[in-house]
């Protein structure tokens, strides 16, 4: 996995609890962390083909601007909930080891 992903999944473990009890730094780091994943994803090659095509979809439509998508993202907690099935994906694949704290 692309390190620029594994770091999203490291910092993704700060945001447990996130639906039950939204903070503004939380929020901060779930827009951070999202629009770091878009950049990340967007960049990937033949890997990008390792992951569900929702990611791909959701991501070409991102960069391309399409607006329906961009609305649905404009809630954050949609964008934590893609977040979050991303950091499932790769834990359940064993891309990425939740780290010890």
């Amino acid at each position: 996995m692309q390190e620029c992903l594994t770091k999203i999944c490291i910092e993704f473990e700060n945001l447990q609890g996130f639906l039950q009890e939204q903070t503004p730094q939380k929020e901060e780091l779930v827009n951070k962390l999202f629009l770091e994943f878009m950049n990340c994803f967007g960049k990937l090659k033949e890997e990008k083909l390792e992951y569900p095509k929702e990611f791909i979809n959701d991501v070409r439509l991102f960069h391309e601007e399409f607006a329906p998508l961009l609305q649905k993202f404009q809630d954050i907690q949609i964008r934590y909930l893609m977040l979050s099935d991303f950091y499932d994906f790769a834990r359940l694949t064993k891309k990425y080891n939740k780290t010890v704290k």
